[in-house]
């Protein structure tokens, strides 16, 4: 026998399978908690179930500036001050 899951179950799986495909696949479970009003573990155990574990992100994206530039910026200036302007 086909075991019934309850009305909010499948709206937070629906939720959830519209948020993946939405994002194509570029959220986490902290984004899915809190799009679908669920904990994190809910929605993890959701996503296992129907088989989407490997359809999202699994960690999040750093919100930290990239500074990259800006370090390269700095160790040109100091390698020339150290050794002059290259001939």
């Amino acid at each position: 026998m086909a075991q019934g899951f309850s009305p909010r179950i499948e709206r937070i799986a629906f939720q959830i399978w519209w948020l993946i495909e939405d994002t194509a696949g570029e959220c986490t479970l902290r984004e899915m908690a809190k799009f679908t009003g669920a904990s994190m573990q809910t929605c993890s155990q959701v996503c296992r179930y129907r088989g989407w574990s490997g359809r999202y992100r699994k960690v999040a994206c750093s919100d930290a500036p990239d500074n990259g530039p800006q370090m390269i910026e700095a160790l040109d200036d100091e390698l020339t001050s150290l050794f002059g302007v290259a001939a």
